[in-house]
């Protein structure tokens, strides 16, 4: 059975939620403060009481479900089987269900909160105003319709690797005569090889929040992670695992993957080009642990339709996908064609006399391409979230350095192309 806990203040038994702005357990009613560690000693958890999970007539297990006694008012709570933490929806008070947390179920490590709602809420009006294509009536129209402080459980993947990638690369060397100019390029055969060390890479291990949206708000600070106590989840919800630790590394291989290749061609250097050819990586050694970070989840609704928006409750990046104005963009298309249109086209026709209507064409397209590249930047600003590709920030500072490599020369192929003997009148 899963037991529930309510942390009661020792000064006037009301409850204890934990603070991010104190980084303390603090009362709601009289705000006297404790450090969960000193909490924790003086026996406070034994002090909180346990209630077992409830059953009745309706099946909630055939369900799913589990249902448990609120210590305070004696309502009962109804959640899933992953459901670690909550709030009573009669008296507001914050429940832990600590059985979720014992055993192999018991993080390693926790990440508590920094940043409240408040900070949340402002974060996110930033978020909506910072991209230029939304549409002017988003900010003020959507509505909130939920907010939440989330302990999200993540698996964090540690390895040891040994990589290894080919590539072929090129220089180029030019020179001209008086009829032709001539491009000489070289090709080169080029290995490397080394070692490097992953730390923390993190993947969320819950099938209730999205991946996409848990890549974008890393990075962690994982040094400011502590040892798990329940007591940091008391006014917030949180969740276990229910995807293993197996089942994620798929996703950390990816990223080891494309790191270790990034690194490797960042070392094939002084050529004009560089593709891979074949790459591949091995575990040395590897290994993990589980890990409970803080996350804002904001839910809005604007014409209809439901954003998601999550902030990493210790950084305060924000992330979350924007509605796209149209309109927008082809009024900013418009602006900055009229700036960089007419003004190349001015440079280009500056002081000719006999060809300004081709130079004027000219001018006009590359001012139209300037301006729907900028647009185009500017419309991807609406779109925070993706799926984490690379882990170098999980890269293990001084840990990477090169084993092997060779550059062996191919072949050279010279091409030449008549030079344009047409001059302008």
């Amino acid at each position: 059975m899963s037991e529930i806990q309510n942390y009661k203040c020792p000064a006037c038994g009301g409850m204890l939620q934990f603070s991010s702005r104190e980084q303390k357990l603090v009362c709601a009613n009289c705000k006297s403060s404790y450090d969960v560690a000193e909490f924790e000693a003086a026996g406070g958890l034994g002090a909180a009481g346990n209630y077992q999970a409830q059953t009745d007539n309706w099946n909630v297990q055939a369900d799913g479900l589990v249902t448990y006694a609120c210590k305070t008012c004696g309502g009962e709570v109804v959640g899933d089987q992953s459901m670690a933490s909550t709030k009573c929806p009669y008296c507001d008070s914050p429940i832990v269900i600590a059985g979720q947390f014992s055993g192999a179920q018991r993080p390693d490590a926790i990440i508590p909160f920094k940043l409240n709602k408040h900070a949340a809420k402002e974060k996110l009006k930033q978020h909506m105003t910072s991209a230029k294509m939304v549409p002017s009536v988003f900010s003020s129209e959507n509505h909130l319709q939920e907010l939440k402080g989330v302990y999200v459980p993540f698996w964090l993947y540690d390895a040891d690797v040994h990589a290894q990638a080919t590539f072929e690369a090129t220089k180029e060397k030019k020179w001209s005569d008086a009829q032709y100019n001539y491009t000489e390029t070289s090709y080169f055969n080029v290995m490397r090889g080394g070692n490097m060390s992953f730390r923390n890479i993190p993947a969320d291990a819950s099938k209730k929040f999205d991946d996409k949206l848990m890549d974008s708000i890393e990075p962690f600070n994982t040094d400011e992670a502590t040892a798990f106590s329940p007591a940091y989840l008391a006014g917030y919800l949180a969740e276990k695992y229910d995807v293993s630790f197996a089942e994620c590394m798929p996703r950390a291989d990816e990223r080891i993957k494309n790191t270790s290749l990034s690194l490797l061609k960042g070392q094939v250097k002084d050529y004009k080009s560089v593709n891979v050819q074949n790459s591949n990586y091995q575990k040395l050694q590897s290994g993990g642990k589980y890990a409970l970070f803080p996350v804002w989840l904001l839910n809005t609704t604007w014409n209809g339709k439901k954003f998601t928006f999550a902030m990493n409750g210790q950084t305060g990046k924000m992330v979350g996908d924007l509605p796209f104005s149209i309109g927008k963009f082809f009024l900013y298309l418009a602006i900055f064609f009229a700036v960089l249109g007419g003004g190349i086209s001015a440079l280009m026709t500056k002081g000719y006399t006999n060809i300004q209507g081709s130079n004027l064409v000219v001018g006009l397209a590359i001012g139209l391409i300037i301006s729907l590249i900028i647009c185009f930047v500017m419309k991807g600003k609406t779109k925070s979230v993706h799926t984490a590709k690379s882990a170098i920030d999980c890269v293990v500072k001084g840990s990477f350095r090169v084993t092997e490599g060779y550059d062996n020369f191919m072949r050279t192929q010279t091409d030449k192309k008549p030079k344009n003997t047409q001059q302008n009148s």
